[in-house]
């Protein structure tokens, strides 16, 4: 099984007010190799117990957010 969101979705709404803020979304999954592909370029596991999978990912952009300046 071999999912990919389409190229709509996160384009939609781009002209309306400025720069779309970045939202981390799964842009593609590969379920046989338990891989994801996020809209920022990140790869990696889909898995949940893997350190460095999808959750770790959400979790450091989340956290490099927080801390940016203005928030």
């Amino acid at each position: 099984m071999h999912w990919q969101r389409s190229g709509l979705a996160h384009k939609e709404g781009r002209d309306a007010g400025g720069p779309e803020p970045v939202k981390h979304v799964i842009e593609e999954y590969r379920h046989r190799l338990r891989q994801v592909t996020c809209t920022c370029g990140w790869q990696g596991s889909s898995v949940d117990s893997d350190p460095a999978g999808w959750k770790a990912h959400l979790a450091e952009t989340r956290r490099q957010r927080a801390s940016a300046p203005g928030s």
